[in-house]
């Protein structure tokens, strides 16, 4: 132990005596450590952070296999949770298919994802509001009071303020009274949670328009928490034994062969994470790993290089302590107790710089998508574990090899000053190599940060056939006025009239859903008048998008007819015929030429099919967002009743949409005050808010920020490893002055030397880097 402290102190004082290069190692290191830790946190954030919830381990998603659907309704739930099987509690929230709310406060209005809970759900889950409380047992039933627990992000958008347990707010027009607040990060059973949480007797009120038939409560999904000794063959075996009672009261969806299927929960969906969900999110962590990989490995053979190249000021130091008796092993193990000090010291500095970039992400990412902000990264004991274990990988990586190399010496031969030929010969082929190998991988990983970029450039430029600039879209929330469906439905029509009398607006079209925003996706198939079945049974579609469009959409958003007319007002009127307007590419599924006008067609799920609507149009493909393959759509017409909450006016040029812009509000409560208007932007900005072009220009930026990381990490080891070696053959370069050779000749043999070593580092780097993007390039090479 002695030995080992003086080992550590004598490394210490080198370090300290060459401050230059000290300075240049906790740096190259720094980057190294602290990029591999910010990529290592967030593939923690989304493979190992566990749920902030109440030993996560034992709770089960109960579902139900071969059954028609794999939820239950809320008499199944109460079932569950009053037989004391398997579960020593159970809590229920509903299913989520991408429902939001309108959450007014004063004069603000957000836009907002609600989920409906059981009464136990904080409790279950031990999660108990920082203020307020939970929900009680009457606000889970039908007619009990409209309250609302809000998420820690949602409070802090609405100010902070303790004052707002207590107040109340208006969530789809119904007034609510905020009993709670969740604890911070606290996200339910989901990777991303809601921003607020409603008990379920508030279903009905809140999410079913008036006027509108619809269920009092949601389709649930049963969380159970396992008793103790209980595991998930037990508790399928002891539910079981409900099977009977659940085929008698909802014979429809269990069959014969239907049985309970309690399973672990997923990290994205309570179900469990589909196959593709995984494949993703692994492929996507292990593409950060690899590259923050590559990175840690291009610091160590910068590193690695230096100490071989800067060691070699040390060769009589090390020849004289093997001459007096120092043995290799000694010699060996305290160059790597220095190679260990610097790793400490480089780790230390790298947790500093990873803590500044994953403060500036999360500043970053959460100003642009605020439903980021459950998505945080920060230091934690796995990742500070990690940190831990890259700076034991980096020792070996660039400590290892030095030491041998150094500790191998020629006693006789370093005490003659003749031997320094020889070494600056090896000195500068092994800077070579090193040039080499640390160019072709920084170039390597550019070039893939590149090409990726580029694809993903891609993706998110929009379709230069449709203008996006020139339009706008107003979106509304009519049902958080409060009025009844007629009103809602005149005041819709009011606003399209007011709107599109504006100056500067040339048309206006409306829709239900917001361009951007997704479409409602169902099976079509077609439905064949002339033959004795009702219908074809093999659907031409599996997910095909279904489109609610009011007057005047095609025209506005410049979306070209190709066949047959465009809807009328008389397609509208309750008893006209049910007809539907077809994209391209569905119309060439249903007839190979395209020619499918008069065709009758029919959309569903679950096997439930609605009426069959009669082809009256076809118009263009239009391009999806993300999609590699077009989404065959069937657009239909909103009746005279139906809301038509999303306007788009296409402006009468360039300069007349930011005039409009700003007082598209002023002109949507000169027409009715009481209507929240959610946003007003151009169609770009809409297109630039969707969430897969943000990830997919995320993404892009940080694979460049890698890239360049790379590059910057490559370039500063080759200047120092160029510097030592150029210092090295002071001598020679001395020689060749005396013997005529000019500053001029002198610099351009070092750089046409440095040059060429570049050059063959960077071809080789361009191959490696093809090949992995273009598996089939590589396999032909291998022929």
């Amino acid at each position: 132990m002695r030995n080992l402290w003086q080992d550590v102190r004598y490394g210490i004082r080198m370090l300290r005596k060459r401050p230059g290069f000290t300075a240049i190692a906790l740096l190259t290191l720094a980057i190294g450590i602290g990029a591999n830790t910010i990529m290592f946190s967030i593939a923690d954030l989304l493979l190992l952070r566990p749920m902030k919830v109440k030993d996560p381990e034992r709770l089960a998603f109960c579902g139900i296999k071969d059954a028609r659907f794999s939820w239950f309704r809320y008499a199944g739930y109460l079932t569950l949770r009053d037989s004391d099987l398997a579960f020593s509690d159970v809590l229920a929230q509903n299913i989520d298919w991408g429902q939001s709310a309108t959450l007014v406060r004063h004069d603000s209005v957000w836009h907002v994802r609600p989920r409906y809970v059981s009464a136990n759900y904080f409790a279950g889950l031990g999660a108990s509001p920082t203020s307020g409380r939970g929900f009680l047992s009457e606000e889970e039933r039908q007619g009990g009071a409209h309250v609302v627990v809000l998420s820690h992000r949602c409070w802090q958008r609405l100010g902070g303020e303790r004052e707002l347990v207590g107040a109340f707010l208006r969530v789809n027009g119904v007034r609510c009274q905020v009993v709670g607040v969740a604890p911070e990060g606290f996200t339910g059973l989901e990777l991303v949670g809601p921003d607020l949480w409603l008990p379920l007797g508030s279903y009905r009120a809140v999410s079913v328009p008036p006027g509108e038939k619809g269920r009092d409560y949601p389709f649930l999904e049963v969380i159970g928490r396992l008793k103790p000794g209980v595991t998930m063959p037990i508790a399928q075996a002891q539910l079981q034994t409900l099977v009977p009672h659940f085929r008698r009261e909802d014979p429809l969806n269990w069959k014969d062969h239907s049985s309970f299927d309690p399973r672990p929960l997923g990290r994205f969906a309570v179900a469990g994470d589909s196959e593709k969900t995984r494949v993703v999110v692994s492929v996507f962590s292990l593409v950060l790993m690899a590259v923050s990989g590559i990175i840690l490995v291009i610091a160590c053979l910068n590193l690695a290089s230096m100490l071989i190249v800067q060691g070699t000021s040390r060769h009589r130091e090390i020849a004289v302590r093997m001459a007096l008796g120092g043995g290799r092993r000694r010699i060996v193990r305290q160059l790597l107790i220095e190679s260990g000090l610097l790793a400490l010291m480089g780790g230390v500095l790298g947790v500093v710089l990873a803590f500044w970039g994953m403060w500036i992400l999360n500043v970053s990412v959460t100003a642009a998508q605020q439903w980021t902000r459950d998505l945080q990264l920060g230091l934690n004991v796995r990742v500070l574990a990690a940190t831990v274990g890259f700076c034991l990988i980096a020792v070996p990586l660039f400590g290892l090899r030095p030491a041998l190399w150094l500790s191998k010496r020629d006693i006789a031969g370093e005490m003659k000053a003749s031997a320094a030929s020889v070494l600056g010969t090896l000195r500068r082929r092994r800077g070579a190599f090193s040039v080499a190998g640390q160019t072709a991988l920084a170039m390597a990983l550019v070039l893939s940060a590149a090409l990726l970029t580029r694809s993903a450039l891609e993706m998110a430029r929009p379709d230069a056939r449709f203008p996006l600039d020139d339009k706008l879209i107003v979106q509304i929330d009519p049902d958080s006025t409060g009025y009844e469906w007629t009103r809602n439905a005149q005041t819709c029509a009011a606003l399209a009239d007011h709107l599109a009398s504006l100056p500067g607006v040339q048309t206006l079209g409306t829709s239900r859903r917001a361009l951007f925003d997704g479409d409602g996706h169902a099976s079509i198939r077609e439905h064949r008048v002339d033959a004795e079945k009702s219908g074809s049974r093999r659907p031409l579609v599996r997910e095909g998008a279904i489109r609610f469009i009011g007057r005047d959409y095609f025209t506005t958003l410049e979306i070209p007819l190709l066949q047959g007319r465009f809807f009328d007002s008389r397609d509208r009127l309750p008893s006209a015929e049910r007809v539907t307007i077809i994209d391209e590419s569905l119309a060439r599924k249903l007839r190979p030429g395209g020619q499918a006008l008069g065709c009758f067609i029919q959309f569903g799920a679950y096997g439930e099919y609605q009426d069959p609507c009669r082809v009256v149009g076809i118009v263009a493909n239009m391009p999806d967002i993300g999609e590699r393959e077009l989404c065959a759509r069937m657009y239909l017409p909103i009746g005279p009743d139906g809301l038509s909450p999303c306007y788009y006016l296409h402006a009468a040029n360039a300069a007349s949409v930011g005039a409009l812009q700003r007082r598209i509000v002023e002109e949507v409560h000169k027409v009715d005050a009481q209507i929240p208007v959610l946003s007003v932007m151009t169609l770009t900005e809409k297109r630039d808010a969707n969430s897969s072009i943000w990830l997919a220009r995320f993404g892009a930026r940080l694979g460049l920020a890698a890239g360049a990381t790379a590059l910057f990490l490559a370039a500063l080891g080759i200047y120092a490893i160029k510097g030592y070696t150029v210092a090295s053959r002071t001598s020679e370069i001395g020689i060749r002055m005396a013997l005529g050779a000019t500053r001029g000749s002198i610099a351009g043999m070092v750089l046409r030397q440095g040059h060429a070593d570049a050059d063959f580092g960077g071809a080789r780097g361009d191959r490696i880097a093809l090949d992995g993007i273009d598996p089939q390039r590589r396999q032909k090479q291998r022929r």
